[in-house]
């Protein structure tokens, strides 16, 4: 597994945790922080966000928050 499989994998887990749901806006916040708690640089985190935004599984919004566009992979 490449570290960014890795990185994508704990995101969509931490996504999991949050129980995030399509139409949903959570916090950054509340996906950088502890995933940059586990060891993962922040750039890194975002290069991974940044896919899943391409893949419109996420987009981001207003205020530092993501928006949820469909049902997480499982």
């Amino acid at each position: 597994m490449s570290r960014f499989e890795e990185i994508e994998a704990a995101t969509l887990a931490r996504l999991r945790t949050l129980k995030v749901k399509p139409e949903m806006k959570i916090s950054l916040l509340d996906v950088v922080l502890p995933l940059n708690a586990q060891g993962y640089l922040q750039e890194e985190i975002f290069d991974v966000l940044h896919a899943l935004e391409q893949e419109k599984l996420v987009a981001f919004a207003k205020g530092n928050r993501l928006l949820v566009l469909k049902d997480l992979p499982h």
